[in-house]
């Protein structure tokens, strides 16, 4: 039986968290801007030979509707943050994700301390729920011209809040398709190693943030 992970999608509207899930689901490209209040997806992909079943929520960006956030998406395995190359603002909107989610991070960490306590000498190793992995994604990285967003910043933003980076295009098919090529053995954590196969245009180095760690 397929492993299941869950993986939520989040950023400012407009920036191609649809665009990018369609392309990763059904490998098509949509241009047109319907804003979400919230898509689910399911799909399998095969990483060294083993089955996994991705559960992928595609969230409102639309601040008016980010008061929709369920406590299920919260408790994903595994968080993308979007932000639009050509729109700065879109960066910073991705604070009000981060603050959320972290939130839900500390939160665990509490819950498996009080897991810890309760079965004592029984605790194993893995107990609970591990901290969400966390990647940073600047999208739309095929429109050069229209670049407001160095590589260099949505690098150090990422490294300031303990994520991952990489950049995107749904359009160009660049980082999506070979998003599940590979795994990377840095976790034994599988929601870790599957989203981690993420290729990253640059990396944060091999350093733990807090919430994970960094590719």
């Amino acid at each position: 039986m397929a492993d299941k992970i869950s993986i939520t999608i989040c950023g400012d509207g407009g920036c191609g968290k649809s665009s990018i899930t369609i392309r990763l689901v059904r490998s098509q490209w949509t241009h047109e801007y319907d804003p979400t209040i919230e898509d689910s997806y399911s799909v399998t992909r095969t990483v060294d030979g083993l089955p996994y079943f991705l559960s992928i929520t595609d969230t409102a960006g639309q601040e008016e509707y980010r008061g929709l956030w369920t406590s299920s998406s919260l408790q994903s395995d595994a968080f993308l943050l979007v932000y639009d190359i050509t729109n700065p603002t879109t960066l910073n909107a991705l604070d009000h994700f981060i603050d959320l989610i972290g939130l839900e991070a500390d939160q665990r960490l509490e819950d498996n301390e009080h897991l810890r306590k309760d079965l004592g000498d029984q605790a194993g190793p893995g107990l609970g729920l591990p901290p969400p992995v966390m990647i940073v994604a600047g999208n739309k990285c095929d429109l050069k011209d229209g670049r407001a967003v160095s590589s260099r910043e949505g690098l150090e933003y990422a490294r300031k809040h303990g994520c991952g980076f990489m950049e995107t295009s749904a359009r160009e098919m660049v980082n999506i398709e070979e998003t599940f090529a590979r795994r990377s053995d840095l976790s034994s954590v599988s929601p870790f190693s599957v989203f981690r196969s993420l290729r990253p245009c640059i990396t944060t180095g091999t350093g733990t943030g807090r919430w994970g760690r960094t590719p």
